[in-house]
């Protein structure tokens, strides 16, 4: 298909085949100007089908994924390779800590101090962050 219009092959064009003998161009036009006008809806409908699409996946997605929550006073573990990336390695420990949650900023966004009281400069999204148990 090229643009709507099937392409004939070459030898068509030299020779006598049904196709070239029963076109007729005004019907073809007519066919084509018909296409054109349904451009719209068809546009619309894959837009539609695309947001289903969307919206399926997050769905999908949404359904393996473990909220996290954490309050003022929890103690976390922080994953390593997020806070220092150059000393992530095969042997390394994954997590560190534990810390103190000192303030919720958004839900998922914490502040944290060490235990000694000194606040570290960085926020954490709850998705490197992990509940630490005594």
């Amino acid at each position: 298909m090229a643009y709507g219009i099937e392409a004939l092959v070459l030898v068509e064009v030299g020779l006598e085949s049904y196709r070239t003998e029963v076109y007729n161009m005004e019907t073809s036009s007519f066919g084509l100007r018909a296409n054109v006008d349904l451009l719209e809806e068809e546009r619309e409908a894959a837009h539609q089908r695309n947001m289903k699409y969307l919206l399926q996946a997050a769905q999908h997605y949404d359904s393996n994924i473990k909220k996290r929550s954490f309050g003022v006073g929890d103690l976390v573990l922080r994953e390593l390779a997020a806070s220092i990336p150059t000393k992530h390695g095969k042997l390394q420990p994954n997590w560190e800590g534990p810390y103190k949650m000192i303030e919720v900023f958004r839900p998922g966004t914490y502040k944290l101090e060490i235990l000694t009281g000194e606040a570290i400069k960085n926020t954490w999204h709850a998705s490197r962050l992990w509940k630490f148990y005594q």
